[in-house]
């Protein structure tokens, strides 16, 4: 029995995890499907990243770009039958809490920002086909929403620049020489002298005026762009939805030397909701509602632990997460809003029970550097490397489980339309968990 209440603090302090792959929180673990029967438990988990960078190409702007953000997680397991047993897990797998404070009209990315949150409840059943074979899996219930704000000079340019040949490639196409001229005469330098325009460069007034002159709506085309950064750039509010999702899993123990490995699929989550779309390049600022569609990944959970004597017990894992799919992209914006590459996130750690009542554990986690040459702005992190520590204690049918992380992020150049225009660099980020769980 002792080996089972050691191998139990694998899956509690965890919680003390600080950041990781893409917009991956909770880690998605259905380790509560392994827990005594009629067990009951809650977590919380806060963290507290610093995400520190600077623009690059010559712009003044700084920030301190990571907000700290908090996170729950419960459980209750029990059993039917010496076959079957089910769990009901609850947590918030996914999440991004960035805002970039910095002055909009004097910065690369400042006023950029997302506000996105997630909660799930999995319902999960397991049959033992034997004490050392058994399968599970059930369906997961996810809600999905938040807020997103693209804005400062980078933004400006790049989205306007794009409005602005999007306006002359249709008037050149409907036959308007003039705006066939002038995209005759930029050829391949276009994007780059349109962006000039709407970041309004003295370099390219001349350029500005003979758009402006085409009609009175390209007029006001050029003044939208112009004042994005100062009107509120791009803004979407994403309305939370409830999306349902697959769970499937197998697992292999020798329960004699508490050995499990457990491989854990979960199935992408498709959310059908709304965006409402805000910017000056939009009809002047005026809220549009649009429909959005949107999928939460896929992943893969591989968990692995083994006893190694009485008192010892060595764990390790890998979670991939596919993020290529996940593109969240606006009616009116017509860009995908969340490029971010796959995620595979290690981890090895080595758990000690030093009395009856007392476990610790010590454990490693890592995300390769991937070597991007540019990042998301709302995910400015290449790669990490964390510590964690946590203990255990057991008091008759209660356990408290507590643990705390040390991140170092790895250094990434946040990119807009492929350009490098902001560099993060010397971060890291802090967490701490508690966890309580009562066996009734």
């Amino acid at each position: 029995m002792n080996r089972f209440i050691l191998a139990a603090v694998a899956s509690t302090v965890g919680a003390g995890a600080a950041l990781a792959g893409g917009l991956d929180r909770s880690g998605q673990s259905v380790a509560a499907i392994f827990d005594p029967a009629n067990t009951l438990s809650f977590g919380l988990s806060y963290v507290n990243p610093s995400l520190s960078g600077s623009d690059t190409g010559g712009l003044p702007g700084s920030y301190d770009a990571g907000n700290s953000y908090t996170t729950y997680s419960w459980s209750y397991k029990n059993d039917v039958n010496d076959r079957f047993s089910y769990a009901v897990i609850g947590d918030q797998p996914f999440g991004a809490d960035i805002f970039y404070d910095d002055a909009p009209t004097a910065s690369a990315l400042g006023g950029t920002k997302a506000d996105l949150t997630s909660d799930a409840i999995s319902f999960i059943g397991k049959y033992k086909f034997s004490d050392r074979i058994s399968v599970f899996g059930g369906l997961r219930a996810e809600r999905a929403g938040g807020e997103i704000a693209l804005n400062g000079i980078a933004y400006q340019a790049a989205l306007g620049a794009r409005g602005l040949g999007s306006a002359l490639g249709a008037a050149a196409a409907a036959g308007d020489p003039t705006a066939s001229a002038i995209l005759q005469n930029l050829g391949a330098g276009a994007p780059q002298a349109l962006a000039g325009v709407a970041t309004g460069n003295p370099a390219t007034q001349p350029l500005a005026q003979q758009i402006s002159a085409i009609s009175p709506t390209f007029a006001q085309t050029v003044t939208a762009v112009q004042n994005f950064a100062a009107s509120g750039g791009y803004e979407v509010e994403v309305e939370q939805d409830w999306g349902v999702g697959v769970t499937l899993g197998a697992a292999y123990e020798i329960p004699e030397i508490a050995l499990r490995m457990a491989v854990t699929y979960h199935s992408e989550v498709t959310h059908d909701t709304r965006g409402n779309e805000t910017s000056i390049l939009f009809g002047g600022g005026v809220e549009q509602s649009n429909g959005l569609t949107f999928a939460s990944p896929q992943s893969v959970n591989v968990e692995f632990q083994t006893g190694i004597n009485e008192k010892t017990l060595v764990l390790a894992g890998v979670r991939w997460t596919d993020w290529d799919d996940f593109d969240v992209i606006p009616e009116l914006l017509n860009s995908d809003l969340a490029n971010i590459d796959d995620s595979y996130r290690w981890n090895l750690g080595v758990a000690r029970r030093f009395t009856d009542n007392f476990v610790g554990l010590a454990s490693i986690t890592y995300e390769k550097d991937l070597g991007s040459d540019t990042v998301s702005p709302l995910g400015p992190t290449d790669g990490q490397i964390g510590l964690s520590l946590g203990a255990r204690y057991t008091s008759g049918n209660l356990n408290i489980s507590g643990g705390i992380n040390y991140t170092k992020i790895g250094d990434a150049f946040a990119g807009v339309a492929d350009q490098p225009v902001a560099f993060f660099e010397d971060n890291s980020a802090v967490g701490v968990g508690l966890k309580v769980a009562y066996e009734f």
